[in-house]
Formats: structure tokens, C-alpha cells, sequence
């Protein structure tokens, strides 16, 4: 299975604009938060949906491994179209997490408990619930997309699950971050602050190197963008990076390998089409197994030395 997520942060739909209304919280920190629990989870491909205050938002999350999506039309979109858009874009992930930027505080834990749940009772909608209450993110099957795409009603997605009348699980966890919104009036301040805060985790970044670093992270990113777009500008857009630094790094992967990584055919200003080679697929498997290895050992590691007495 390999489980992708969206978060609509683009305007009112999602609550983005919430956060406004709070003295003490940074939007971004929060969106980071989110990132952060979704990859300690085990999901990678992370897509943040953008129109209100976009390229602030972008900028400020350059650097996390997440992918871009700005939505120009924000102020007239709604919850469901940033959903769809998102779902587009994952089209390589069997699952996709749904979840609006409003609702920063689940954790890891719970993320892991829907994908057992999907796995083990085989449903292709899965929602978190605590104490009878359900919350977000809501895990969706990849292949209900086209039916949530069709959907012409006005309950949002919601509406459009309930139209596919796909069956649901319930994925019963204790963590009340999964309906905690951004909102004054919920002491979501005073909960984020003291009794939500994020645990401690080592954060191990993984590079290959030879005369010089020539892949790590970022370049992991780059890609994937690439391979879901074929094309390099827009890859580069999405990922948060310059045309220019785009192809910086690929070039010195290419000449610290030896090797052809992406394969182009030049033209136009959309700068012509680009796929992956089969040693950049094979790479990019390996770089993503090490990397999931090393973070699974540094984890054993923390808590030996950290947390054993």
C-alpha cells in the first residue's frame, strides 16, 4: 500500500483563514506539525493545497518534502474541489488522506491505527473516531476518486462518499486532535500548547555523497514531481524550488552516478517533456527503503537511550 495525503490549506473551506483569529499560533507551525505526523506515519507523498497567502505558505514549507498546489479560484472554491484536486495529483497512491488545515493536532499513532484498519477490514473509506465522536483525516481508496470527482451535489465530500456507497471502518483511537479545531472558543491554544504538543523524535536526514552530496530529500521530492508531471518547470514549481536549482540537482546526481536519471526532450517555455529513467525508478526505491530503515533504527535508538531508565 503506499498512502498519500492532502491538506486543504487554500482559504475558508479547510479553516485556513481560522488561524487569524488566534494571538499565539503560527499557521505554518502548525502545517508542519501535519507533515511531520503524516511522515512519521510512514506517508510521503504529501500535497498541500494553497491559495490564501500562498506563496507565504509555500516558502515556509519549502523545505518539509511536501508538494504544492495553488489554487488561484480559493475565494470561490470549495472544500471539495481542494480534495479533488489533490486526489489528481496523487495518482501513483492506492490510499490518500484527506484533512483541512484546521485540524492540526492528531497523531502519528492514529494515522498508523486507519491504515491497520484498512488493511485488516479491507474498506476503502476509513474514519477516525474517539470517544463516539469522528474527527480527521479520513483515508479514501484511490479508486474512488473518479466517483468523488463525478459528484454533483452540495454536501461536499461527504456527499460525495456517501454517493459512492462505498462501506466505511472506523478506526477507534484515543486522541481528541482527530476533531480539535483552530478556534479560540475550543481553547485550542491553551490544548496545542500544553497537553497536544507533538512528541520528541529524532529527525535523521539521509544523503547520498561522493565527491559531493547528490541526493537527499529534496531531490527525492523533485522526482516524484517529475514523475507524476513530466515536466521539469512544473516539477520544480510544485516542489517548492527554482527552475534553475532544479536542474542543478539533477545534473549532479546524473554526473556523480554516471548515470541518466531523468530522461528529457527540450522545447517550448514549458521546457518539454521529462520522465523518469529506469535506473532514476530504481534509485529512487532504494534511497526510500534506506531512508525508511535508518529512521525506523534511529527510532529504536531514541528510545533506548533516551526513554529507557
Amino acid at each position: 500500500m503506499r498512502p498519500g495525503a492532502v491538506i486543504a490549506a487554500a482559504g475558508i473551506p479547510g479553516g485556513f483563514r481560522a488561524y487569524e483569529k488566534l494571538k499565539n499560533t503560527d499557521r505554518n507551525a502548525m502545517l508542519r506539525r501535519m507533515i511531520r505526523t503524516f511522515q512519521r506515519a510512514g506517508v510521503e507523498d504529501i500535497v498541500i493545497v494553497t491559495g490564501y497567502r500562498a506563496q507565504e505558505t509555500e516558502k515556509g514549507l519549502a523545505k518539509m518534502g511536501a508538494a504544492f498546489l495553488r489554487c488561484e479560484d480559493y475565494e470561490t472554491a470549495q472544500m471539495l474541489d481542494f480534495a479533488v484536486r489533490g486526489f489528481r495529483y496523487l495518482k501513483n497512491c492506492d490510499r490518500i488522506f484527506f484533512c483541512p488545515a484546521d485540524v492540526p493536532l492528531f497523531t502519528d499513532d492514529s494515522i498508523k491505527s486507519m491504515l491497520r484498519c484498512a488493511k485488516d477490514q479491507n474498506v476503502p473509506v476509513v474514519i477516525p473516531v474517539c470517544g463516539g465522536r469522528k474527527g480527521h483525516p479520513v483515508l479514501i481508496d484511490a479508486a474512488l476518486v473518479g466517483q468523488i470527482e463525478a459528484y454533483r451535489g452540495d454536501r461536499g465530500l461527504k456527499g460525495a462518499l456517501d454517493a459512492t456507497k462505498a462501506a466505511a471502518g472506523y478506526a477507534e483511537v484515543e486522541d481528541e486532535g482527530i476533531f480539535l479545531r483552530a478556534r479560540r472558543e475550543d481553547h485550542f491554544e491553551e490544548l496545542a500548547e500544553s497537553e497536544k504538543q507533538a512528541d520528541i523524535y529524532p529527525k535523521v536526514k539521509v544523503q547520498l555523497t561522493r565527491n559531493t552530496p547528490f541526493f537527499g530529500p529534496g531531490m527525492m521530492v523533485l522526482l516524484k514531481q517529475i514523475d507524476v508531471l513530466g515536466n521539469v518547470r512544473e516539477a520544480c514549481e510544485k516542489a517548492g524550488m527554482s527552475y534553475s536549482k532544479g536542474w542543478t540537482l539533477i545534473r549532479t546526481a546524473e554526473q556523480e552516478l554516471g548515470e541518466v536519471i531523468v530522461v528529457r526532450q527540450p522545447g517550448g517555455k514549458s521546457g518539454g517533456q521529462a520522465q523518469i529513467s529506469p535506473a532514476g525508478y530504481d534509485l529512487m526505491e532504494r534511497y526510500e527503503r534506506l531512508e525508511r530503515e535508518v529512521a525506523e533504527y534511529a527510532q529504536e535508538q531514541y528510545c533506548k537511550i533516551f526513554l529507557s531508565h
